[in-house]
């Protein structure tokens, strides 16, 4: 009797383990095509032959499609403006949200628990609601049309606030107290241990930052009116509809340069997401 049901179990499981592996198969393959598809007609040499056969390989493979995407349209300025604005705003959004997220657990000042709901407040908030008032504020302060309008509004964010908050208190006050027995003051204390405890959250969210200015669109669209101060996902748009959006090889070949230096950044950064900081650290 226990040998059969041990039968049962062994083949449940097996069962169960090739449900799995055909469930991520398919989910994998629904997400690979859409990007395989967008590379495949990026080398398509003309519309009229992806319009015949859209699902060919294309040979000889058109790479000078590319090199027209920065002839149509001036991507490399929009290029360089997606990288000065990501970076920038991210940069200081994660300094900002690191700097907050520890005052708010180990330092004590007034209205501490107020300001804290506030931050909640705000990311309860949606962001549509205040677009109006900072349209006013950038116009009052005279950065329409400049990269401050697409960097200031992000150098703090709610969600990175509430994030590495959660995580400082995870860790244990032992390292903290440690440290200011030793003579460490606030600034050593965060950059060489808090910031090493909570690197893979820090770094989760640098990502997340970084992919937030990357692709956005309608915030751009808004605070820019020259084509110096586009960013990628608006050039796009443009490009598309300023070329009829006929000439599908030289868009996707456009999209897939947007897509690049996001898929590039997360392959660096994620080398960071181990658990072998807190271990480390416990174990020391």
């Amino acid at each position: 009797m226990h040998k059969s049901s041990s039968i049962r179990r062994s083949v449940g499981d097996r069962a169960v383990g090739i449900i799995r592996t055909l469930f991520l198969i398919i989910m994998g393959v629904i997400v690979v095509v859409p990007f395989l598809w967008m590379l495949l007609t990026s080398l398509m040499p003309d519309s009229k032959s992806l319009l015949v056969r859209p699902f060919r390989l294309p040979w000889p493979p058109a790479f000078q499609n590319y090199a027209e995407v920065f002839r149509s349209q001036p991507f490399g300025t929009y290029f360089f403006n997606s990288i000065v604005t990501s970076i920038s705003a991210t940069v200081l959004s994660v300094m900002t949200v690191v700097l907050a997220g520890y005052a708010f657990v180990f330092l004590e000042f007034p209205f501490k628990r107020f300001l804290f709901l506030l931050v909640l407040g705000v990311l309860m908030m949606p962001s549509t609601v205040a677009i109006v008032s900072l349209y006013v504020t950038m116009s009052n302060f005279h950065w329409l049309d400049t990269y401050w309008a697409l960097i200031i509004p992000f150098a703090a964010d709610a969600y990175g606030v509430y994030l590495i908050r959660q995580n400082f208190t995870s860790i244990p006050r032992d390292f903290v107290e440690s440290a200011k027995i030793d003579g460490a003051g606030h600034l050593r204390i965060l950059f060489q241990i808090l910031f090493h405890l909570a690197k893979p959250s820090i770094i989760a969210y640098t990502i997340m930052a970084f992919k937030w200015r990357w692709n956005d669109y309608f915030w751009v669209l808004m605070m820019t009116s020259s084509r110096e101060m586009r960013t990628l996902p608006v050039g796009l748009v443009m490009m598309r509809n300023e070329d009829g959006g006929t000439q599908w090889q030289l868009i996707m070949a456009a999209t897939a340069v947007v897509l690049l230096p996001m898929i590039l950044f997360y392959l660096f950064m994620q080398r960071g997401f181990n658990d072998q900081y807190m271990v480390g650290g416990v174990k020391g």
